[in-house]
């Protein structure tokens, strides 16, 4: 299962199933068994309330998605296709003060997942470094990323997009965007993956 919220349901289909840049588990997935083999239904509609601003009635939207993330993190994880616990927006959107405090309130005290796993309680307590699980891992739906002159010789080579990011200082979507594009990235670099 995927839990998500939307003020565009028709968008965000488009960007989960033909974008496909939107969830890499999921896309993954859609690869694998085609999407013939899964559902979409719409969980709950949230109704516009006119007397408070957008910023408020999008906040709201984020609090009704977070009540069915939490249901849906209390299943085993092989069941869900979300990696985040806590319902968010796009990432670089600037909120209002307002919402931000909605937002924290969503996050705090018990509808936090890790409200009270302190110190040893916390599963990932004392892992660090080569303790860590993923420490030295790619992950397994990583792309390869290679970036190449504008004279079409090879630069650097990445294990995924998120190294090739960070060396570009940029973000994992804009490297993905443009190798599916193809287009030259900072008058610069060509990506393939």
């Amino acid at each position: 299962m995927y839990i998500g919220s939307s003020i565009n349901i028709a968008q965000r289909l488009v960007d989960h199933a033909v974008d496909k840049d939107t969830n890499a588990h999921l896309q993954n997935a859609f690869t694998s068994y085609g999407l013939d083999n899964f559902t979409f239904c719409v969980v709950e509609f949230y109704e516009v309330n006119p007397e408070v601003s957008l910023e408020t009635n999008k906040a709201n939207l984020l609090v009704l998605e977070q009540k069915y993330l939490k249901w849906l993190f209390s299943l085993p994880a092989e069941l869900r296709y979300n990696f985040n616990p806590t319902a968010n927006s796009i990432l670089g959107y600037k909120h209002t003060e307002e919402t931000l405090a909605l937002m924290s309130e969503v996050k705090s005290g018990e509808n936090n997942p890790m409200y009270g796993r302190t110190g040893a309680l916390n599963p990932m307590y004392g892992r660090t470094g080569a303790l860590n699980p993923m420490y030295g891992k790619v992950p397994t739906h990583a792309m390869t990323v290679n970036v190449y002159s504008l004279d079409n010789v090879l630069v650097r080579s990445f294990p995924s997009k998120v190294a090739a990011a960070k060396w570009l200082n940029t973000s994992p979507r804009t490297v993905y965007r443009y190798i599916e594009s193809g287009k030259v990235w900072n008058n610069q670099y060509i990506f393939r993956s």
